[in-house]
């Protein structure tokens, strides 16, 4: 009984001592530059919302925040990458819809979205947005599907990532088989959307909206259950009648899973600064982001369901490859 007591108090003591050196780390914390790993290529949704955040938050945290870019495998080279970094808050991820959605479609991942990382804070959120080269000769989805049909070996839609959900679900409601083009990152894609070697796509509005508002490209709809903000004429998914599209994009910062969580409360209380901020919020609703800051905590309640919503919608339509 003796030795239980004195393993107990043992347990305590440790305990107790972590704890308060998790508090000192928390207080010094940051004392060196931070590196934000960005998982996709310049220019494209995350990266955009990644200078935009990163601009106000490094004065707040008193320290230079570095935006590194690691694109590849459909973000999954930056997201390995963070998820095996130390875990002292120097290392850290702009993540975002594509963690749970490659978890629940892809098979031989090098790391666990659920298990490996740890949502910090959520920065803002938008519908994707399906479109077109307003050289195209269709106004509609409609008219899209209609043109898809007539010429499957002349139509190619781009994705990034094979296992991406709003893409796969309207081409397999679409009922044909058009070519799949893979890119790194959606900045990478436009110019071939914008020259009709891409008959359409559904990317994030972050990345389109600039090029839809200068008449470059056509909105064709929207997914989410609501109509986007910036396009009020456009229809959702289901208004213009394909079902199920209710896909909605995310960006949030995280880090790796035993990331301690005065830092994850430091970091995430700074972002809840910035997101209040009127020059940040409209800078993302320039880019055709919401601004919908969660903190720490909700937003690990957020991203729980996001994995389970994710892994339904991936039985559903069938979207395990590899």
């Amino acid at each position: 009984m003796q030795i239980r007591d004195k393993l107990i108090k043992l347990v305590w003591v440790v305990g107790a001592l972590l704890g308060v050196c998790t508090s000192v780390l928390a207080q010094t914390y940051p004392d060196k530059p931070i590196h934000m790993i960005v998982p996709y290529a310049v220019g494209g949704g995350v990266d955009n919302i990644t200078r935009v955040v990163v601009r106000y938050l490094s004065p707040l945290l008193g320290q230079t925040i570095v935006v590194d870019n690691k694109s590849g495998a459909n973000g999954n080279i930056g997201a390995d990458f963070v998820a095996k970094a130390a875990p002292d808050g120097y290392t850290l991820l702009m993540g975002a819809s594509f963690l749970s959605t490659n978890r629940a479609t892809m098979k031989e991942l090098t790391y666990d979205a659920s298990a490996d990382l740890l949502p910090v804070a959520r920065a803002g959120q938008s519908p994707s947005i399906l479109v077109v080269s307003a050289e195209m000769p269709v106004k509609n989805v409609a008219e899209l599907v209609s043109y898809v049909r007539a010429h499957p070996d002349k139509s190619s839609y781009g994705v990034i990532g094979i296992g991406s959900p709003p893409t796969i679900m309207f081409v397999k409601h679409v009922n044909s088989t058009p070519v799949q083009i893979l890119y790194k990152g959606g900045s990478l894609a436009i110019p071939d959307l914008l020259s009709q070697r891409l008959t359409f796509m559904v990317n994030p509005a972050s990345e389109v909206l600039t090029q839809i508002q200068s008449g470059k490209l056509r909105a064709l709809a929207v997914t989410g259950t609501e109509r986007f903000f910036a396009l009020p004429d456009v229809p959702t998914m289901g208004e213009a009648g394909v079902p199920n599209d209710e896909f909605i994009v995310w960006w949030g910062i995280m880090g790796p899973s035993k990331l301690p969580q005065a830092i994850a409360d430091k970091i995430s209380v700074a972002m809840g600064e910035v997101m209040k901020m009127p020059e940040v919020i409209e800078a993302l609703h320039n880019l055709g982001i919401a601004d919908a800051y969660l903190n720490h905590q909700d937003f690990k309640k957020f991203y729980s369901r996001q994995i389970e919503d994710d892994e339904r919608i991936a039985r559903e339509f069938n979207l395990k490859i590899n």
